[in-house]
């Protein structure tokens, strides 16, 4: 983390990303899914907290699991993210991303108000929670909510739960794995 970001603001962190994801609309074509998932990987490691997002989407199946299933966990959590963020960011139409506040959340975190609005003039809510890197200074995004509402991690914690109750850890991680292949085939 360079001295700037150590300094910026969780808004600033979030303005890092819309940057990253104009840039990789912008050139959408060009770079096919692969080039954009290539493009995002490192914008988005540095901007998300994936082993931390990881732990609250496996919710208390975590605990149970050995070092080596988080770990495997944590890596197919992290590539599936990227794999769905080099999906949904496939072109540009003259879109263009607003942060548009800051407000103080609970333990610490903050909630940055951010949106996309289209050429059309409709604009999506797409927040994102953010907590102090534990790493060096800074702020990491732990959480996104779309339209103001829609926890990314307590969808995928629910989604995930009734997978590991019924299927274990182990058909999760394969599944994970296999959605984000399925991205990347044409």
């Amino acid at each position: 983390m360079s001295a700037a970001q150590a300094e910026e603001s969780a808004g600033a962190t979030v303005e890092r990303l819309n940057t990253a994801l104009i840039g990789v609309m912008q050139e959408a074509e060009d770079l096919g899914y692969q080039g954009r998932y290539d493009r995002l990987a490192s914008d988005l490691e540095a901007v998300f907290d994936f082993p931390a997002m990881a732990r609250a989407a496996l919710g208390r199946h975590w605990r149970k699991a050995s070092a080596e299933e988080q770990a495997a966990f944590t890596e197919a959590f992290t590539a599936f993210s990227i794999a769905v963020f080099a999906d949904r960011f496939d072109g540009y139409s003259g879109e263009r991303f607003e942060v548009t506040g800051e407000q103080p959340a609970r333990r610490g975190t903050v909630l940055v108000r951010n949106q996309l609005v289209k050429t059309d003039g409709e604009v999506i809510a797409i927040d994102y929670l953010a907590r102090p890197d534990q790493t060096g200074g800074g702020w990491r995004l732990i959480d996104t909510f779309l339209e103001a509402k829609y926890s990314e991690i307590a969808a995928r914690r629910s989604e995930y739960s009734s997978i590991v109750q019924n299927q274990g850890l182990d058909a999760l991680i394969a599944a994970l794995k296999d959605k984000t292949a399925g991205y990347a085939a044409p």
